[in-house]
């Protein structure tokens, strides 16, 4: 791993050493292969503590609105649902584990503010930021006439106190609260959850849920909140709802006013304070010592010592692909090191662990996660603005040769399926399917290159080896095929038939750059090396079968079982030779074992 020192070479061959004597029927592969996951658990960080104290506010949350839903129904169902609530947070375990996440949270999150090196983000993070620091105004008040209140003068806070201290004059807070709170948990939710393969399914769900959670929350606090002003009209009714709640004295309440205005104070002076921290630092970067941090095509930037790589291109103003917040979750800020690799500190678990997802060359780190302080020559590899998955040109130029493995997935009997159908039905079938077929790539590090009509060409190999790419290309075909299954119990019917795929995979010495076409920039694979997957989906297609690829990729890929193949030869392929290939009748009889797998087992 790039940043390695001697003395940490030294280490892990001593952990291999002591991992020898306690399995000494582990062959060597095997006792990497155990560092190796041992070294990529999920580490204890800052932002790992933020999460979960994130994931505990956010549950309190939930819970809270969803006791205020149930005001649709009756202030009695409110406050029996408080009850069973109350008996969990208000114990002592549950008071410590919710004061701890709330004190934990906030105070990450001012950290991280205060050490951001620039305040050019994207939208959904300013978003976060406003509705965070907007929530303690609001909230802490709240408390205070609450649980406060209840703890140190008896009060009883039920709906039935809280409704009447709020209904009317006050419900424009708590509704504004209750929104920025949500808001605020929503947007960073989504954001952990949106790189989990799952979650693109269950998304639909999950946005139902977040808008109905909500609403219902706030329908109820509005029906009960009238129900209790209906009740209060009656001075009797009003004496005695007082009698009942214990409601604060006059000199009670004065106190409680008292307490109020000094969070008022408080949230204010940590704000005012933080702001002030804010400007002076970044008044001293503007003055700290720069670095020159050189990109390809020429520019060059002046970089202060201290923010991260990817501040510095936010700074000034160039295109970056990430989309998690620099939190090390997505890896779509990597950025291939060209020199001053040995400058940079080896990089922690969490991007150790998101680089070994995407299998990255050693010399690949993630911008948010690095702090330049010497020059350095670097080649983004995810372009930014709205293509966040394509792969920059290897190398410094707009270009580099490179062998990769090509596939080439076309639709069987298009012709049929586009008919005569209304292009809104068209739209939505060949969404699906290509939908499912994205899915696939994506999932096994492939790149979609190009639609192609009636078919993509994706390509595999673009940032790992060409034997792991060979792997990939073929786990991902398997994939495509279940996925197909999926996609036919929607459509089928409406076309008559199933939707069948055919598939040519091949491996391709091309040329992979970027290309600009007017204001629009492509990455590309370029030259005729396209053309032979192609032919080999031609002839899955008229052979009846789903996969035709070379005989190069099955023994790359590490395929050995073929039985129920068919061996051919193709005639026509570039320079007018030919070439061997396999031809597969179902492409999830593929099972291809994987590198790590692989490794062991040699």
């Amino acid at each position: 791993m790039i940043g390695i020192t001697q003395r940490d070479a030294d280490l892990r061959a001593l952990e291999l050493a002591s991992c020898s004597r306690y399995r000494m029927d582990q062959t060597c592969s095997d006792l990497e292969a155990c560092l190796i996951s041992r070294d990529l658990m999920p580490a204890v960080t800052s932002q790992t503590i933020r999460l979960v104290s994130g994931l505990v506010l956010f549950a309190f949350a939930a819970t809270h609105f969803l006791n205020h839903a149930v005001g649709l129904f009756s202030l009695e169902a409110m406050d029996e649902v408080q009850e069973w609530r109350l008996f969990v947070t208000r114990s002592w375990p549950g008071m410590i584990v919710l004061v701890a996440a709330l004190l934990v949270h906030a105070a990450l999150a001012v950290f991280k503010t205060i050490r951001r090196g620039t305040w050019r983000l994207p939208a959904w993070e300013l978003i976060q930021l406003a509705t965070g620091f907007a929530v303690p105004a609001l909230l802490l008040p709240h408390i205070i006439e609450t649980h406060v209140a209840h703890a140190l003068f008896g009060v009883q806070d039920s709906y039935l106190y809280a409704l009447a201290l709020l209904w009317p004059n006050l419900a424009w807070v708590q509704s504004a609260l209750l929104l920025l709170v949500w808001t605020h948990g929503c947007v960073g939710l989504h954001h952990w959850l949106k790189f989990r393969s799952w979650y693109r399914l269950a998304q639909p769900l999950l946005i139902i849920l977040a808008v109905a959670v909500p609403m219902a929350a706030l329908m109820g606090f509005v029906v009960s909140g009238r129900a209790v002003a209906a009740l209060l009209s009656d001075p009797a009714m009003a004496e005695r709802m007082r009698d009942v709640t214990h409601w604060p004295s006059e000199l009670d309440a004065k106190w409680i006013g008292l307490l109020k205005m000094s969070a008022w104070i408080a949230v204010a002076a940590l704000l005012v304070a933080g702001a002030t921290i804010v400007v002076f630092r970044h008044i001293a970067l503007l003055a700290a010592p720069k670095v020159a941090i050189a990109f390809p095509g020429g520019t060059t930037i002046q970089a202060a010592i201290g923010p991260t790589l990817l501040d510095s291109i936010r700074s000034n103003d160039l295109s970056d692909g990430s989309e998690c917040g620099g939190r090390a979750r997505c890896g779509l800020c990597r950025v291939r090191i060209e020199k001053g690799a040995e400058t940079l500190p080896a990089p922690d678990r969490s991007e150790r662990a998101v680089l070994a997802n995407l299998a990255a060359p050693e010399n690949v780190r993630l911008a948010c996660q690095i702090r330049p302080t010497a020059p350095l020559t670097v080649t983004p590899l995810v372009g930014g603005g709205d293509a966040p998955t394509l792969v920059a040109a290897q190398g410094d130029g707009p270009g580099e040769r490179r062998t990769v493995c090509l596939v080439v997935v076309r639709v069987r009997a298009f012709a049929t399926i586009a008919g005569d159908r209304l292009a809104s039905d068209l739209a939505f079938m060949m969404n699906e399917i290509f939908g499912a077929i994205g899915t696939a790539v994506d999932a096994h590090a492939g790149r979609i290159d190009r639609f192609l009509g009636d078919g993509v060409l994706a390509v595999f190999g673009e940032q790992q080896e060409l034997d792991q790419a060979c792997r990939d290309a073929l786990q991902a075909v398997h994939a495509m095929d279940l996925a197909m299954d999926r996609v036919n119990e929607k459509i089928a019917a409406e076309i008559g038939r199933p939707v069948e795929l055919a598939i040519g995979a091949d491996i391709s010495n091309t040329v992979v750059g970027r290309l600009s076409l007017g204001r629009m920039t492509q990455v590309a694979v370029l030259g005729l090396g396209t053309e032979r997957p192609a032919r080999m989906a031609q002839l899955a297609d008229a052979r009846g079968w789903q996969l035709v690829m070379s005989d190069d990729v099955a023994t790359r890929a590490g395929w050995s079982d073929l039985a129920g193949t068919t061996r051919e030869t193709l005639v026509g392929a570039e320079g007018g030779g030919t070439a061997d290939v396999i031809g597969v009748s179902r492409a999830r009889d593929i099972a291809v074992v994987t590198g790590a797998a692989q490794a062991a087992s040699g």
